[in-house]
C-alpha cells in the first residue's frame, strides 16, 4: 500500500464533518428536487463517479440537486437515512443488511461495486509469513477490523478452502494501525481480515502485507445505495439521481481522463503521484463494472442471499431480512436510459474546456 490510499480513502474520512454541507433536519424525500446524500468518502478518488456526476452536470440535467449529508463515527450511514438526516446512503452490504433488520423502512435500490470486493477487503499476512494460503490458517488466530462485515468475509474466504469460522480462532483488534501490526508482527495473530485502509495503516507502520483472498467470492456484494421506503414511492427523483451517477460511472470507465480531471480539481492532493493515482483509479473503476459491462446498478438477489447466509454462519446476525422487499431492482431499466454517446460527448466536451483530449 501506499500513502497514495491514505489520501483517497482515509483523508475523506477524516474529513467528512467539515466537507459536508446540509442542514441537520428531516429530509423532504426528494419532493423538492433536493437529496441529501451520505458517501463514506466524498469528492474523492473512491466515489469519482459521484464527482463525475456533479462535475459534467448530469446531475443538474436530470433536475435535481443534491447535498452532502454531515457523517460522523456517531451514527452510522443507514442510520443517518433511517433517521429521515439523509435520503441516500452508500453503505456496506452488512451494514445494510444489519441495518434493514432493525427497521423495514430501508430498501436496496442500486447495487454500487458489481465489479467485485477484492480491492477493497481482503484478508492479509505479513508480507515474510510462512503462511501462503487459507487453508494455513487453520487452528490460528486471525484479527479482525470489525466484528461484523470483517468476520463474514473471514467466513467466506474460509468456506473457499473447505473450511468454516469454527476451524480459526478469531480476535477483534480493531482498525489497523501500528499497534495492530505489532499484534501481527509478533504471530499473536497470523492473519488479519479488513480493509484497504487497514493495509495502508500496517504500511506506515513498517509492516508491508502480503493478500490471500482467495479467488472466487465475487458472488458476495460489497454494498450500495439504501433509501427509505417513503422516498421510493417517490421514484422519479431517486430514478433521476441514480442515472445521473450511472453516467457518471459509465463516464469513468470510458474516459478516465475525465475522472482524473474532476478529482484532480476536488482533492489535489491526491494527484502528488500521478502514476499511483491512475493505478488507483484503474483498480476502482474494476469494481464498478457493471455484470454485463452495460447495466449500471444491478441487484442480484442470489449475492445478497449470500452474504446474508455468511452473516448468520458468522454469528453476525441472528435473523433474516425478507430481501423481496428490501431488493429493489425494478428501477434499473429506467435508470440505465440514458444516452450513452451523448454522455461521452459532453465528457469529450469537458475535457477539452478543461484543455485535456480523452
Amino acid at each position: 500500500m501506499t500513502r497514495l490510499v491514505a489520501a483517497a480513502l482515509l483523508a475523506p474520512l477524516l474529513a467528512m464533518g467539515a466537507s459536508a454541507c446540509g442542514s441537520a433536519g428531516k429530509t423532504s424525500d426528494g419532493a423538492d428536487g433536493t437529496l441529501k446524500l451520505a458517501t463514506p468518502a466524498p469528492n474523492s478518488l473512491f466515489t469519482f463517479n459521484e464527482v463525475l456526476a456533479d462535475k459534467l452536470g448530469f446531475f443538474k440535467d436530470q433536475g435535481i440537486t443534491v447535498k452532502l449529508a454531515p457523517v460522523t463515527d456517531n451514527i452510522p450511514i443507514a442510520g443517518l437515512v433511517q433517521g429521515g438526516k439523509a435520503d441516500i446512503g452508500l453503505v456496506s452490504a452488512t451494514d445494510a443488511i444489519s441495518a434493514a433488520l432493525k427497521s423495514d423502512d430501508l430498501r436496496m435500490a442500486y447495487d454500487e461495486r458489481t465489479g467485485g470486493n477484492g480491492f477493497l477487503i481482503g484478508l492479509v499476512v505479513p508480507e515474510k509469513s510462512p503462511i501462503t494460503t487459507v487453508n494455513d490458517l487453520k487452528g490460528k488466530n486471525i484479527g479482525l477490523a470489525s466484528p461484523d462485515q470483517d468476520r463474514a468475509y473471514l467466513t467466506a474466504a474460509l468456506k473457499k478452502a473447505g473450511l468454516s469460522i469454527d476451524d480459526v480462532k478469531t480476535t477483534m483488534v480493531g482498525p489497523g494501525g501500528a499497534s495492530v501490526a505489532q499484534t501481527l508482527e509478533s504471530g499473536r495473530i497470523v492473519a488479519y481480515a479488513g480493509t484497504l485502509n487497514d493495509f495502508f495503516a500496517f504500511d506506515e507502520a513498517g509492516l508491508p502485507v502480503r493478500d490471500i483472498t482467495p479467488k472466487g467470492l465475487e458472488a458476495i456484494p460489497v454494498g450500495g445505495y439504501v433509501v427509505r421506503a417513503g422516498t421510493l414511492k417517490k421514484n422519479d427523483v431517486l430514478v433521476r439521481f441514480f442515472r445521473a451517477l450511472a453516467m457518471g460511472t459509465y463516464v469513468g470507465l470510458q474516459r478516465p481522463k475525465a475522472a482524473e480531471a474532476a478529482t484532480r480539481q476536488v482533492a489535489p492532493e491526491q494527484w502528488e503521484d500521478a502514476d499511483q493515482s491512475r493505478g488507483l483509479l484503474a483498480a476502482l473503476s474494476k469494481t464498478l463494472t457493471p455484470f454485463d459491462g452495460r447495466n449500471f446498478g444491478e441487484i442480484k438477489p442470489e449475492r445478497w442471499n449470500n452474504a446474508q447466509k455468511l452473516l448468520r454462519e458468522s454469528g453476525v446476525i441472528d435473523g433474516s431480512v425478507n430481501l423481496d422487499e428490501f431488493l429493489v431492482p425494478d428501477l434499473l431499466q429506467k435508470i440505465n436510459d440514458f444516452d450513452h454517446q451523448a454522455a461521452l460527448a459532453k465528457a469529450d466536451a469537458w475535457l477539452t474546456k478543461q484543455g485535456s483530449t480523452s
